[in-house]
């Protein structure tokens, strides 16, 4: 179960690295704000935050209290830039959004220094240990991702009416589509994993299994929206074609 587990991490990771390495040299050439802030989430929070997280669970604070705080500040600035590339993507200029984006930061903002005021202590607790700090963070990385997935989808049906008529490429609607359901996967293991934890049962096989499936298929999405290989761009045009032949 362990090997399975660890696998999967090492999947996303890599695979996350390998896209935001990519996403970094086109920021080179673009100094595109979007380019920036994917690549810096990739970095921040799926390279390096998340095998922190995973350090973090099986470590006590009183041990290395570095790591904790480490993971929880680069899951703020990773989190952070989330929000912002949603809002700059997707909802440019509306209020609405705007605030919710500037909320859910600062309740991510929040729980980073109310965490690091805990481990300032003599017997810091670990995050679990504190409801308050658990939902605040955990309900702020959700909602970055579940906004992230409503916004991309929504997109994806605006993106598949102007396939059927031949104004976008079949992987640019698909690779809008993939961030979604990425998103959706990433936002589902962050509450089941929260939700659990406050429960007690963090670390139980079924539930290792469970955001182990969820890891591989939140990197899956990723390899396919950007690095696609060619049997799946292949797949993708002949599907194309054959939505506007039936037209």
């Amino acid at each position: 179960m362990e090997i399975f587990a660890g696998l999967s991490v090492c999947v996303l990771v890599l695979t996350a690295l390998g896209i935001a390495i990519k996403t970094f040299a086109v920021w080179r050439r673009t100094r595109g704000l979007p380019e920036l802030l994917l690549g810096t989430m990739l970095l921040t929070a799926t390279v390096l935050g998340y095998p922190l997280a995973v350090a973090s669970s099986r470590i006590r604070p009183t041990e290395m209290w570095g790591i904790h705080l480490a993971s929880q500040t680069l899951f703020t600035v990773g989190y952070a830039c989330l929000l912002l590339f949603t809002l700059r993507v997707f909802r440019p200029k509306v209020l609405w959004a705007a605030c919710l984006a500037g909320l859910t930061l600062l309740a991510l903002v929040a729980s980073t220094v109310i965490y690091g005021i805990e481990l300032a202590g003599e017997s810091p607790r670990r995050p679990a240990e504190m409801l308050g700090v658990t939902l605040l963070s955990s309900g702020a990385i959700a909602v970055a991702y579940f906004w992230t997935t409503l916004e991309s989808l929504r997109y994806y049906r605006q993106l598949r009416l102007r396939l059927q008529l031949g104004l976008c490429e079949s992987a640019v609607a698909n690779r809008v589509l993939l961030w979604g359901l990425m998103s959706l996967a990433a936002g589902t293991a962050v509450i089941v994993s929260a939700g659990l934890m406050l429960a007690g049962f963090f670390m139980t096989a079924p539930v290792v299994v469970m955001l182990s499936l969820l890891g591989l298929v939140h990197a899956a999405c990723l390899f396919l929206a950007f690095h696609p290989p060619t049997w799946y761009r292949s797949w993708l045009e002949q599907g194309s074609v054959t939505a506007s032949g039936s037209l």
